[in-house]
């Protein structure tokens, strides 16, 4: 018996796995994209790309301002308005595509719970081509190596939470992704809704 994605959500929702267990699981299928979803992480490539080329140059910016050449929480602050607006910027083009092949939010829970299923796809994907680069970044600014990937995975989740509020999620709760914490999307969702982004940022390198 092939095990999918499909009858592991429904394991779950019966109580026959856990949440570890099915993320557990869930990890071991390999999703393939439609091609409605590959649209939608082929599109947003350059602004991206855009993010990752702004990250790099503001954040060395900001870390000439301190004797070591590495980010404090001080330094990070000055690169997070030009990093913020392209996030923004990623989110309105994301949504509008997301909008445009795989429709606005439906109104039923059946029809939003698939739909939420194929943006969780989005950004598995976006996670598998992304994540590396941010953490390269991240890494050349950030001597602690857990606090550069804690910096990464933030800011992953900032981008997601902003293309997901531009695309008309609401319930994530019915968002299934290997890759993403519930949690932290939770928090930058808040964030991003509030405008309180430069908070949640120096609040995970505090952390």
């Amino acid at each position: 018996m092939i095990i999918t994605e499909e009858t592991l959500r429904l394991q779950k929702l019966a109580g026959i796995i856990s949440e570890s267990q099915y993320k557990e699981k869930l990890a071991e299928v390999d999703i393939n994209l439609d091609d409605k979803e590959q649209t939608v992480v082929d599109d947003v490539k350059d602004e991206m790309s855009d993010i990752l080329k702004t990250m790099d140059t503001e954040l060395a910016k900001a870390a000439k301002s301190t004797n070591e050449g590495l980010l404090t929480i001080a330094s990070i602050a000055i690169a997070l308005p030009a990093i913020m607006g392209l996030i923004a910027k990623f989110g309105k083009a994301a949504g509008n595509i997301v909008n445009k092949m795989l429709g606005k939010k439906p109104n039923d829970e059946a029809s939003y719970n698939q739909w939420m299923t194929k943006l969780g796809h989005i950004a598995d994907e976006l996670h598998h081509l992304y994540m590396a680069p941010l953490l390269a970044v991240t890494k050349k600014f950030v001597k602690d190596e857990e606090l550069a990937k804690k910096m990464a995975n933030g800011i992953f989740h900032a981008i997601v939470a902003t293309f997901l509020i531009a695309s008309g999620a609401t319930a994530i709760k019915a968002l299934q992704s290997k890759n993403l914490s519930l949690a932290t999307l939770e928090s930058a969702l808040s964030a991003v809704k509030g405008g309180e982004l430069k908070d949640f940022f120096t609040g995970l390198f505090k952390s």
